[in-house]
């Protein structure tokens, strides 16, 4: 099984990487700051079809987001874009995360499975726990994490990625089953 999963992670991992390239993200979001990939698509543990940037940026501009917002809805294989705003008192974890504006897309190439896109703005990049991650885990994921990662994030779709990352890395988990137990101990 751990074959397979590494297989489709590839696969996955490629096709992600076409998904931003037809979309042309990098040159789109580099107007409005830096882009960077965060997440499963960053760190090679992708099981789903999801892709994460976050784009530091100067400074929060509502109508520069929307703008790009309009040019990626007019794209052929997009078919949702949303539009969220996460900022002053709509910022409702302002301890944990900066404020910031969010697009979410979902994206159909053919009869390909749906892509869900998560695009974050931030002004504080700093302050945004995804950019951390993606600096600080990929030299701690060795090959016996990364399929432990992958079984689980299969095993356990629903659940967040980063937990999965925290209980491998840190924890040692290894399977599905202990990662149930680490939930149970770490009140999850």
């Amino acid at each position: 099984m751990i074959d397979e999963l590494l297989r489709r992670q590839g696969e996955l991992q490629a096709e992600a990487d076409a998904v931003v390239a037809d979309l042309g993200l990098d040159v789109l979001l580099s107007a409005l700051g830096e882009p960077v990939r965060t997440g499963s698509s960053a760190l090679g543990l992708m099981v789903v079809p999801d892709i994460d940037i976050t784009v530091a940026c100067p400074s929060l501009d509502v109508d520069a987001v929307v703008g790009v917002a309009a040019r990626l809805a007019r794209h052929e294989r997009v078919r949702v874009v949303q539009f969220r705003k996460d900022e002053g008192h709509w910022n409702t974890e302002p301890d944990a995360y900066p404020d910031g504006l969010y697009l979410g897309l979902k994206y159909r190439d053919g009869a390909g499975p749906e892509w869900n896109a998560d695009i974050w703005f931030v002004d504080e990049p700093a302050r945004q726990p995804d950019l951390g991650h993606v600096r600080a885990l990929p030299e701690r994921i060795t090959p016996e994490a990364r399929a432990a990662i992958l079984l689980i994030k299969h095993s356990r779709p629903d659940y967040r990625s980063y937990d999965v990352y925290r209980s491998v890395l840190d924890d040692g988990v290894r399977t599905p089953v202990d990662y149930d137990r680490w939930r149970v101990t770490h009140g999850q």
